[in-house]
């Protein structure tokens, strides 16, 4: 049972929903057929068939909703996991936006938002939208089955209710969704400036207008939802309405061929019966969608990434020597718009260089360039080969930048995935050229200590230190420190820099900071 339900896929949820629904109908159906024919005073052998019909559907039904729903799940995480892995693949293929936008907290957030409320998404829209497909086509079949002629009523209110509202209600909704988030995110960010700066606010007399500008956002929030669901009200009444006038033609129908052609008692119960739970499927549907605008915003911007073209044509081949020289020619690095003025220097393998330059004058950029991860012109070479055509650059090039992240996992997990064959030796000894051999001794678990960011005991100096340690753990020859002594206190940036320039006396050294490493003697100012 659980090697098939781990092989279950949505298609197979996507079944068992439809039969769920049609199981309604059946039973439904067979039941007025039974009721019907019981009057008829028909043979045992007849009604015993009616009454395993009865059963069987009545049963059925419970055995599919319930597999239905152990199975939708089961595929649904397993899409997830396959969307991630997908939108990890894009993403990739795109370094310049990869760069750029996940600078930004709210790109980050919103993109795990997004992949949380697609999976939302194929369990309460796409895979009920599918079912109700499946079920309300089957319906259609059996009304035209009982009497051709009310095709004529099911065919349309099908095409209304499976095509037309949930069309509407996808580009109302939405939309809405888009409007509603927007203004929450510059809320969000109102409140959050507002709370930053209260205590001055109040000492300056502008508290008032701070606030006035907040509840201003929130009665535009409130304004959006209110306009929002009057939309949804009447999508409602249109969806209700149109099941309402179907219940009542085909009624109408029954009654004509009863009156009129004498039609049997068994055909005019089934066609009355049909429309009480042929629209099964979209009545528990509809809720759903209805209040789905975020769910259908994050899926279309899921669409929207993944549709993205790749911008990495080609994998890189060319190999390098294990003691690379580096080269740059008129190098200028850039997120689409260029801004620095062009960098030129040779480093041999083993020297090192300090890299300075005034706030904003492209230092973090520069580091972002060198790993790969940013575009450039002019030339940047490692030996002979250019650096967008080495093969496994992360392998030539580490880095350790201004916003390294910290996994939720321990701390030697964090240090080896930048040497998956680190040993514990290993580890502790950058652990002790950034000082953190302390913080070992504090608790029980040492190396295997669990930090991240969910809850983690260490400070953001601790952090930094932490991603230092990772980038010395490498065994790249070429080692990019971005800032890594910011934030400390003097006379530990001092016993810290000394020490990692005696672990990297064979590696080539690159530091970018404002401060500091005056022993390194070779400098280049960067500059706008």
């Amino acid at each position: 049972m659980k090697k098939f339900l781990e092989a279950a896929t949505m298609p197979t949820a996507i079944l068992l929903g439809a039969f769920a629904f049609i199981g309604g109908t059946g039973l439904m159906i067979s039941s007025g057929w039974l009721i019907t024919m019981a009057s008829a005073h028909p043979p045992v052998l007849t009604l015993s068939v009616a009454i395993v019909m009865v059963r069987f559907f009545g049963i059925s039904r419970s055995v599919a909703r319930y597999f239905e729903r152990v199975i939708s799940h089961q595929a649904v995480f397993a899409t997830l996991t396959g969307l991630r892995v997908k939108l990890y693949e894009k993403i990739i293929t795109q370094p310049i936006s990869l760069a750029r936008d996940f600078n930004s907290g709210a790109m980050v957030k919103g993109l795990v938002d997004d992949v949380e409320r697609a999976q939302e998404y194929k369990l309460r829209i796409g895979l009920p939208y599918a079912s109700a497909w499946i079920a309300l086509s089957t319906g259609v079949l059996l009304s035209w089955w009982i009497n051709a002629r009310s095709l004529v009523i099911t065919i349309p209110a099908a095409v209304i209710l499976l095509t037309v509202i949930p069309y509407i209600s996808r580009k109302m909704c939405e939309s809405g969704a888009r409007e509603i988030e927007a203004k929450e995110s510059l809320y969000s960010n109102t409140v959050s400036e507002l709370t930053f700066g209260y205590a001055e606010a109040r000492v300056y007399g502008y508290a008032e207008v701070l606030l006035a500008q907040t509840n201003l956002i929130e009665r535009e929030i409130f304004n959006e939802e209110k306009r929002l669901n009057s939309r949804v009200k009447n999508l409602q009444l249109a969806a209700t309405m149109t099941v309402a006038t179907v219940l009542y033609m085909l009624s109408n129908l029954a009654y004509h061929l009863k009156i009129v052609q004498d039609a049997p008692n068994v055909s005019v119960t089934m066609l009355m019966f049909l429309p009480l739970v042929i629209f099964e499927a979209v009545t528990i549907w509809y809720p759903n969608l209805f209040t789905a605008g975020k769910m259908l915003r994050a899926q279309s911007s899921i669409d929207l990434i993944l549709s993205a073209p790749h911008t990495i044509s080609t994998e890189p081949t060319r190999k390098v020597s294990s003691s690379p020289r580096l080269t740059l020619k008129d190098a200028r690095v850039s997120w689409g718009q260029p801004f620095m003025t062009p960098i030129s220097f040779t480093l041999p393998y083993g020297q090192k260089i300090r890299v300075s330059g005034r706030s904003g004058s492209g230092k973090s950029t520069f580091a972002m360039g060198l790993i790969g991860a940013l575009e450039y012109s002019g030339s940047i070479m490692i030996d002979e080969v250019e650096l967008k055509d080495v093969a496994e650059l992360h392998t030539v090039i580490i880095a350790e930048l201004q916003k390294s992240h910290i996994f939720n996992t321990s701390i030697r997990e964090n240090l080896r995935i930048a040497n998956q064959e680190a040993v514990d030796d290993e580890i502790l000894k950058v652990l002790k050229i950034v000082e953190l051999d302390s913080l070992l001794a504090e608790s029980k678990n040492g190396i295997d200590t669990l930090i991240g960011e969910f809850g983690r005991h260490i400070s953001g100096g601790e952090a930094k230190r932490l991603s230092l340690a990772r980038a010395l753990l490498s065994k790249a020859p070429i080692v990019i420190l971005d800032e890594p002594t910011e934030h400390l206190n003097s006379d530990l940036a001092l016993r810290i820099e000394k020490r990692v320039l005696d672990y990297t006396s064979d590696k080539t050294l690159i530091v970018i900071t404002h401060s500091g490493w005056q022993e390194i003697d070779r400098k280049i100012e960067l500059s706008r």
